[in-house]
């Protein structure tokens, strides 16, 4: 088998298989009314190590999670990574083998990322949005 060959097969098996490539995000977009209070909810998370297959299982997930709150599911979008700039993030590359990107906080909400990151055990970064 010439070289050329071998090496773009190998490519195609690792493109195929299970391992996630370092360039995969979900942004994960809702609009939901919670018992009064209007939700307008636009998150993206980076995998950062996880297998492609539970990256995808965790952002399917996280979609359906709204569903048993009453909410819509949340519109899942693949990307290569998540859009900056952004609000926050959180860092959880070394426990999840993922970062938390959040875009549309309002001052409360965004008050508490950077506690739940720490209790995450995750690196909080503040945004410029």
């Amino acid at each position: 088998m010439p070289k050329s060959l071998l090496i773009s097969s190998m490519f195609m098996l690792l493109l195929s298989g299970n391992y996630a490539l370092a360039n995969e995000a979900c942004l994960l977009e809702t609009n939901a009314d919670f018992m009064g209070v209007k939700l307008d909810i636009k998150d993206c998370i980076q995998n950062e190590g996880m297998a492609t297959g539970d990256f995808k299982a965790q952002c399917e997930g996280l979609s359906q999670a709204v569903v048993s709150m009453g909410g819509p599911a949340a519109k899942i979008t693949y990307l290569s990574s998540c859009p900056v700039p952004f609000q926050a993030k959180c860092d959880n590359s070394n426990t999840a083998k993922t970062v938390f990107f959040y875009y549309k906080r309002s001052a409360d909400e965004a008050a508490g990322i950077e506690s739940s990151c720490g209790l995450m055990q995750g690196k909080y970064t503040k945004g410029t949005l």
